[in-house]
């Protein structure tokens, strides 16, 4: 084994099982899964006595669906954030250098990297493979459309988790390897759906093959539902999809391996050749340096708060911020335009229509501004520089104010687009005038709340991993599932039918967010956040569904919700924050202990 992939897969392989977290988070995986299972049998069959087998074969098939969708979703966004994390944690302290100058090949740092990553994320794929194996017992698939299903799923993990090694390979921040994965990821997700416009017009190809063959959404969904064109059609499709998985992820870690070298310190990274550098430094006059030398930059004024300064005024986040930028501008052009073109086919935007222009882009926006704020406090951690702050006379509220401001600052591209959105929204007629103020509203008032739980975990977690895995995972797991119990809600078609389920499903979600919020300092007020999201939110996706943002509507209800929840939710990770920073920290104890 450590010849196949080198000493950090095979030290990762010998270290992982050690851990009860690793046995713990199986469990709780297979658990979810079954959660899921029973609320997807109540809310489609319910209490109901079921005697015929197409019953239940139909319930396996939408079940498998919903499983394989989730699982897609869940490894899709943590398998290239596990996979860039294991390489930027190590240069935020400095410790990837010692990698660089010990006699491990490239090969053996990419591979071994990528492999150990992603050796959590395939252990739960694999352990919750026998829960679909038992799924298909009740009928609608077979065991062959589940491997299929396995097969998407991990060879999308690889060529995502190779996306993520090779982001944080060539970019220096772990901010800049964060945003510009996500943006990559959704991009592919947009294009993909797109060349299914416009790829089977100049080819002979059905447009669902080609979409399965590109996108794994779809590849899942015909492994499981082939359209009636052959036999073998989601056999075929499966095979494509790996293999071009699989062929992405080589393409990226064969360049990662190549440039692994040149994109991080060394000598040679700025064309200077280490011989003839030595050779000028033995033959330079010093008289010649001192006349040849340039005149002082003059110095830069610091504001009054100088953390608000350093992440407005200088490069604290690495070089080069406008490819991230060009990103999000690329994501949100073609998202719009895809809104444009479909809301003139339809002729009337219908709630939906806008929704789909609206959730995508909010979602990505508050992961980005998310990843800003967490990447913010763990880069000071792991530089040694949060404890040189801890002992100036500059005050906690200071840092948490130069902190979310100057997130809101970096990332004011990913807030300001949405909100341009929405008034093109209210001026062509889309949503109402009250509707559009209690958009922009309740937004901003999530980007604050996304921002604060980047900071909020930083400050919990003593890990950097740990601290960003948590606080990209409130906002990807609060919103995804969300929808799967809208989803199944809408499949039901009446909520009396999965109440007790509902029930399970949302106090589970709590305690989660509870147990990452309070995982240091619990607190009543954290408590009550952790309860209310999860249900308040729900509400507010099922409140504005029968009634719609349009002029005549009744958004009243969702917007005052939206803001009291996330309002409060801001309020009690920030009022601890300010006033004990240094307590939360353990750098001290508080006042009368």
């Amino acid at each position: 084994m450590n010849g196949l992939l080198g000493p950090i897969f095979a030290r990762e392989v010998l270290t992982l099982p050690r851990s009860a977290r690793h046995y713990v988070a199986r469990s709780i995986y297979v658990g979810i899964l079954l959660v899921l299972l029973w609320t997807s049998w109540q809310a489609i069959v319910g209490f109901q006595e079921v005697q015929l087998l197409p019953d239940t074969a139909r319930f396996g098939a939408r079940v498998v669906y919903l499983l394989s969708w989730v699982q897609l979703g869940l490894v899709f966004f943590f398998a290239p954030v596990f996979c860039a994390n294991s390489i930027t944690t190590e240069k935020d302290r400095r410790t990837f250098v010692l990698l660089l100058v010990t006699d491990l090949t490239n090969w053996e740092i990419v591979l071994g990297k990528l492999a150990a990553s992603l050796l959590q994320p395939s252990v739960l794929v694999l352990a919750a493979t026998p829960v679909f194996a038992l799924i298909s017992l009740l009928g609608g698939v077979g065991f062959g459309q589940i491997l299929n299903v396995v097969a998407i799923t991990l060879a999308t993990a690889i060529a995502a988790g190779a996306l993520g090694i090779f982001m944080a390979a060539w970019r220096e921040r772990t901010f800049q390897t964060l945003a510009l994965t996500v943006l990559c990821l959704s991009l592919y997700l947009v294009l993909t759906e797109i060349s299914g416009a416009i790829v089977p017009t100049y080819w002979a190809i059905d447009r669902e093959v080609w979409l399965g063959f590109v996108n794994p959404l779809h590849a899942i969904r015909i492994a499981l539902d082939p359209p009636p064109l052959g036999d073998n059609t989601g056999a075929l499709v499966t095979g494509v999809h790996v293999a071009g998985c699989l062929l992405v992820g080589a393409v990226l870690c064969v360049i990662t391996i190549w440039k692994l070298r040149d994109w991080n310190p060394n000598p040679r990274e700025r064309g200077i050749n280490p011989e003839k550098l030595a050779e000028f430094s033995d033959n330079l006059d010093p008289r010649t340096l001192r006349r040849q030398s340039k005149p002082a930059r003059k110095p830069r004024h610091v504001w009054d708060n100088p953390v608000l300064w350093r992440e407005i005024r200088t490069r604290a986040y690495g070089r080069r911020p406008v490819l991230i930028k060009a990103g999000y501008v690329l994501f949100f052009a073609l998202v719009c335009a895809a809104f444009i073109l479909s809301a003139e086919e339809a002729d009337l935007a219908t709630r939906l229509t806008v929704a789909q222009v609206l959730v995508p882009v909010s979602v990505v926006s508050l992961m980005i501004v998310n990843a800003q704020a967490v990447t913010s406090f763990t880069t000071e951690r792991d530089l040694r520089s949060l404890d040189l702050l801890l002992v100036t006379d500059l005050t906690p509220r200071e840092f948490i104010a130069g902190k979310v401001l100057g997130a809101l600052y970096n990332t004011k591209e990913m807030w300001l687009l949405p909100v341009i959105l929405c008034c093109y929204l209210w001026l062509t007629g889309y949503v109402g005038a009250e509707a559009w103020v209690y958009l922009v509203i309740a937004f901003l008032v999530l980007v604050i709340f996304s921002i604060t739980v980047g900071l909020h975990a930083g400050i919990t977690f003593d890990r950097s991993r740990v601290a960003i895995a948590n606080a990209l995972g409130i906002v990807f797991l609060l919103f995804v599932g969300i929808l799967i119990c809208v989803f199944l809600i809408l499949t039901a078609g009446r909520f009396e039918s999965q109440l007790a389920s509902f029930i399970v499903f949302i106090f589970a979600g709590s305690v989660a967010m509870y147990a990452s919020l309070a995982a240091r300092n619990p607190s009543g007020a954290l408590a009550l956040t952790a309860a209310m999201c999860p249900f308040l939110t729900w509400w507010c996706v099922v409140h504005l569904l029968p009634r719609g943002l349009k002029p005549g509507g009744d958004p009243l209800g969702g917007f005052v919700v939206v803001v009291a929840a996330y309002g409060f939710a801001v309020l009690s990770m920030l009022v601890p924050a300010v006033s004990e920073f240094d307590v939360a920290l353990g750098r001290t104890v508080p006042r009368g202990e």
